[in-house]
């Protein structure tokens, strides 16, 4: 694709590519690139527990009854994990196993319940910034483009992208959707060391697999490559809520 234009920045803990398919010659690209990342830090800075003045980090810092205030999207986020929470049987859960810690306000605030209670948004959040990054772009006037956060990507407009999975034979296409994937090597993921917690019991859970899910879109992708992490099953029922199909190798 001779149009093709790509650019790389890092965030959320990893490199976050951007590809765009620039078909107006008077197209501002380095616009469109700008509010794709921007929409990226965005959640990087609202979400990562890892920045002391994010909201998850302030949330867990907070003593219980206290109210507080955040950015919209982390709101958002909280809601989009508490539908999974529920649709999944409580094997998707932001609150590593602790349950109801906190109750959404209103759009800008939330309540901490439990002492202690503890948020981690990890994965969605990062598939919920590549979805933020495709609506900017769209909305910047984008037609074609994919975004890729560490693994987690979601294509949009006319036209296939070229996929290929670590550890698999070939590859396949992905158009106009969301493909996340998750390896766990006794329980922790290879190359960031992150644990693979069954909130049950709230103790890591020990498997050695490669989950990919597709899905419409990237937050639901990445949720769903936990739970059928947790049951070792492709064709668990969350699947056909959101429209996802799974592969486990």
């Amino acid at each position: 694709m001779t149009n093709l234009r790509r650019r790389a920045q890092p965030w959320l803990g990893t490199l976050v590519s951007i590809d765009v398919v620039l078909d107006n010659a008077r197209f501002d690209g380095d616009r469109a690139f700008a509010r794709g990342f921007a929409a990226v830090a965005r959640v990087h800075e609202s979400m990562s527990a890892q920045r002391p003045a994010s909201d998850v980090a302030r949330f867990n810092a907070a003593r219980r009854g206290e109210i507080v205030l955040c950015d919209p999207w982390t709101i958002h986020v909280l809601r989009i994990a508490a539908t999974l929470r529920e649709a999944s049987g409580g094997l998707f859960d932001v609150t590593l196993g602790a349950g109801a810690i906190y109750r959404i306000v209103d759009a800008r605030s939330v309540l901490k319940l439990e002492a202690g209670g503890r948020l981690e948004l990890g994965g969605v959040a990062k598939g919920y910034a590549v979805d933020r990054a495709v609506a900017a772009l769209r909305a910047g006037g984008v037609r074609r483009g994919l975004v890729n956060a560490g693994g987690d990507l979601r294509a949009f407009g006319k036209g296939a992208w070229p996929v290929a999975l670590r550890g698999a034979a070939g590859g396949f296409a992905l158009e106009r959707g969301a493909i996340a994937s998750s390896e766990y090597r006794d329980g922790r993921s290879p190359h960031h060391a992150d644990a693979l917690i069954a909130p049950a019991t709230a103790t890591m859970y020990r498997i050695n697999r490669t989950i990919t899910v597709a899905a419409p879109r990237c937050a639901l992708a990445d949720a769903m490559t936990k739970v059928i992490a947790l049951t070792d099953d492709p064709r668990h029922p969350l699947g056909g809520q959101i429209c996802g199909q799974a592969w486990l190798r």
